[in-house]
């Protein structure tokens, strides 16, 4: 069995939570994530959930109750043992220290900006990550604890992350702001 990635995993997840769950209800589910690094296009889910069909993880059958030929999808018992060690696998401190943060990234390179551009983004960024805050605490009241447990915690976690990268930034913007004077 082979480790699924980060974006199989996901959709596994919600097809099974889900299931029956077609392949536009869960493109409308990782759309109304706050985390843009889920938002996949049409043009990515459908030849994933073909390739996750093809290797037995999900299965697929036909309604056409609706006259759509809608193609409700469920998980297999290779996909729930696939999905429980993708699970597991975030236990591996190699996978704990591979975040990808852009933010993060540029700021090695902050040097290359002026002094006066390098305040100006840092502020412009800022206002982003606090509109991107509300958003990440609206989805959490959206997503009470009463609903589903799991995912009002993978909500929650996405506020912290957003306070923390504020946090940060907020950091920055001074240190900038302090080495100039």
């Amino acid at each position: 069995m082979r480790k699924l990635s980060e974006l199989e995993g996901v959709a596994v997840g919600i097809i099974s939570k889900r299931q029956p769950c077609t392949a536009y209800a869960l493109r409308m589910e990782l759309k109304a994530s706050p985390s843009s690094h889920w938002r996949a296009s049409a043009g990515a889910i459908y030849p994933l959930l073909s390739r996750l069909e093809d290797e037995g993880l999900i299965r697929s059958t036909d309604d056409s109750s609706d006259g759509r030929g809608r193609r409700p999808l469920s998980i297999t018992r290779e996909g729930k043992k696939a999905l429980k060690a993708w699970i597991k696998e975030i236990a591996n401190p190699t996978l704990l220290s591979e975040i990808f943060d852009p933010l993060r990234s540029r700021m090695f390179f902050l040097g290359a900006l002026a002094h006066k551009e390098q305040i100006a983004l840092a502020e412009r960024v800022l206002t982003d990550l606090a509109l991107h805050l509300e958003n990440s605490r609206q989805y959490v009241r959206q997503n009470p604890v009463s609903d589903d447990f799991f995912e009002h915690l993978g909500a929650v976690g996405g506020v912290i992350n957003a306070e923390s990268r504020i946090k940060y930034l907020k950091t920055v913007l001074t240190q900038i702001r302090e080495q100039q004077t």
